[in-house]
């Protein structure tokens, strides 16, 4: 594990909005990781069985948290923690989180975005609401856990400067704008762990063959913004947690809003050949 210092992080992200921490998570904890969340990973979350949930050419791990201490140990990082607090100037704690694959795609595009806004759920009609708060500071971290060809997070260097002054999530519009400021995250190997203010313009660089990406992801904000998502925990792996990781999970408080996203029913129509052959027996009794 590499040592950081505080102070230059700090410099950085105010001059580009983010710093690389590659090294700060080691290479035993990213395997035992993603050897504990493999399974779910190929199956979806249904009836009991836990596994993925998906989103269009996106499979996002259901209970993230709760396959073992090692993930709370990395949302609960200390340099992280010091970090985002003293970024923010403020307690901090998770509102957002996700391991996540991408899948390479012809049909989905991710736009150019900020993530400085409140989430809720909006039950009668059932979508997620976004307000964006302008005048907030807070840490988004990403680290890959399968080695990235193409389909990497590019950031726009410098855009937490600026972005602020717009009242939208979106900015395709101005893509040319910035383009000669863009940083792209590509080639590269599992372990990459890139943090950055939550008003930096950002997405995952669109690409349509080659292998899947998958990462894992944390919103680190401070005490004015709301809980946040619901944090399930394995009573497994809770002992001995210290008062700030308790703090950062958000024990004892409500949570704002739901887990995103809320999984669609098409999931299962990726049926295991085993799968099939079942729904092939139960037609059959009533043929």
């Amino acid at each position: 594990m590499r040592n950081f210092e505080i102070k230059s992080l700090l410099s950085e992200l105010e001059i580009n909005g983010f710093v690389n921490l590659t090294g700060l998570i080691d290479n035993k904890t990213i395997e035992t990781i993603n050897c504990k969340t493999e399974h779910a990973m190929s199956q979806p979350h249904a009836n009991g069985q836990r596994g993925y949930i998906k989103d269009g050419c996106q499979r996002y791990l259901a209970d993230t948290i709760s396959y073992g201490r090692e993930i709370i140990d990395v949302y609960t990082n200390p340099t992280l923690i010091d970090l985002a607090e003293a970024y923010a100037k403020d307690n901090i704690h998770l509102s957002n989180y996700r391991i996540y694959s991408t899948f390479p795609s012809k049909d989905f595009k991710m736009w150019w975005h900020l993530d400085n806004k409140i989430d809720t759920y909006d039950f009668e009609n059932r979508v997620f609401v976004q307000k964006v708060i302008p005048d907030n500071k807070g840490l988004i971290f990403l680290m890959y856990l399968s080695d990235v060809e193409d389909g990497g997070v590019q950031l726009v260097r410098g855009s937490h400067k600026w972005s602020r002054d717009y009242q939208t999530e979106g900015f395709d519009h101005m893509e040319e704008e910035f383009s000669n400021d863009i940083v792209t995250f590509n080639n590269a190997p599992k372990g990459t762990f890139i943090a950055y203010d939550y008003a930096l313009i950002h997405r995952a660089k669109p690409y349509t063959g080659g292998n899947a990406r998958t990462s894992m992801f944390g919103q680190l904000s401070p005490s004015s913004i709301p809980t946040g998502e619901p944090i399930l925990l394995n009573s497994r792996d809770i002992l001995n947690l210290t008062e700030k990781q308790k703090q950062v999970l958000n024990f004892g408080k409500e949570p704002s809003t739901l887990n995103w996203p809320i999984g669609q029913i098409d999931a299962f129509n990726e049926q295991t050949p085993s799968g099939h052959n079942l729904m092939n027996k139960i037609k059959a009794l009533f043929v």
